[in-house]
């Protein structure tokens, strides 16, 4: 097991480098501590930190899932498609939505655990599944949709946007699941030893199949916050949109191996990212700056977490 002072250690780093970053960008950038501002960062970033909370399960359990971005976009299209043409209430969209969102999840769970494939190649295969059914549905042709309902979009509580609060309970919720309930101590078990777990009689599978399938229902949450807000679905809706998730995850100090990980983690992880991306177009610096930079985050966090684990006596899987 990791010295649990150096987890400590870790699981605080995320926080001071996300209050040094916004120390650093608030000198450099003038504009960037105005509400306006950092309200728009929130409003863009929640879809991304409702995914990633769910996301933090699917990896502590040694698992991952690279088709979110894909899911995203065909969930959006849905969104859109009952909207327009089906003119439901809000509530009902959101219910077939997220409904469908956890179907899929529950697919890409139901390979990974029934069919016994890694979860990288299973979700990756499913990545261009669902890519080539949002292409099919398309068909070359914007779908364009009005805002479901403001507080979805960009509405605001004084300076504080809606969906914000809203991410922000999504996490309250799944870290009280993590620490409180036996799914979320089971999630930590199966990461840890998987084999073990059978053996002490937890339901890997199910557990297995049920964090994909909450991935899913959030994504499907995401996907109708996003039509709320942007009220259009292209062909590369959703994509890259796995990356940022991901990335949020590690950087906030969840084991890429599994049985580590933490929603206050990862909250700060969904912060920093979004708060980087948000200082770099400020800043004018070219786009693609953002890849290169989240990626380099990336390997720290995880070239951190393989060097506590050498440190700890464990071994490291190549």
């Amino acid at each position: 097991m990791v010295n649990a002072r150096l987890e400590r250690i870790r699981r605080l780093a995320i926080w001071v480098l996300l209050a040094a970053q916004l120390v650093a960008f608030s000198f450099l950038l003038p504009n960037f501590l105005t509400a306006g501002n950092l309200g728009n960062v929130i409003v863009n970033s929640a879809g991304l930190a409702i995914v990633a909370a769910a996301m933090t399960f699917v990896i502590i359990l040694g698992c991952i899932d690279v088709s979110v971005g894909s899911m995203l976009g065909v969930l959006a299209w849905l969104t859109g498609w009952l909207t327009t043409t089906q003119d439901m209430p809000v509530v009902a969209v959101l219910g077939i939505v997220v409904a469908t969102g956890a179907l899929m999840g529950s697919l890409n769970g139901s390979i990974v655990a029934k069919g016994r494939m890694t979860a990288i190649i299973a979700t990756l295969g499913m990545l261009f599944v669902w890519r080539s059914v949002l292409y099919g549905l398309w068909g070359g042709r914007d779908l364009f949709a009005p805002p479901l309902v403001p507080w979805l979009g960009g509405m605001r509580i004084g300076v504080v946007p809606v969906v914000g609060l809203i991410a922000l309970a999504v996490f309250a919720v799944l870290a009280s699941v993590a620490k409180r309930r036996r799914f979320g101590r089971d999630i930590y078990a199966v990461g840890n030893d998987r084999q073990a777990a059978r053996l002490n009689g937890i339901p890997v599978d199910r557990r297995i199949i049920g964090a994909f399938a909450l991935l899913g229902a959030l994504v499907g949450l995401a996907a109708v916050m996003q039509m709320a807000r942007v009220g259009v679905v292209q062909a590369f809706t959703g994509r890259d949109f796995e990356l940022g998730v991901i990335a949020a995850v590690l950087i906030g100090g969840t084991s890429i191996t599994g049985g580590r990980g933490s929603l206050s983690g990862t909250l700060g992880g969904v912060l920093f990212v979004a708060v980087l991306q948000n200082g770099i177009v400020l800043s004018g610096v070219p786009p693609l700056w953002n890849g290169v930079a989240l990626g380099a985050f990336v390997l720290i966090a995880v070239g951190s977490d393989v060097l506590l684990e050498r440190r700890s006596g464990q071994e490291v899987p190549a």
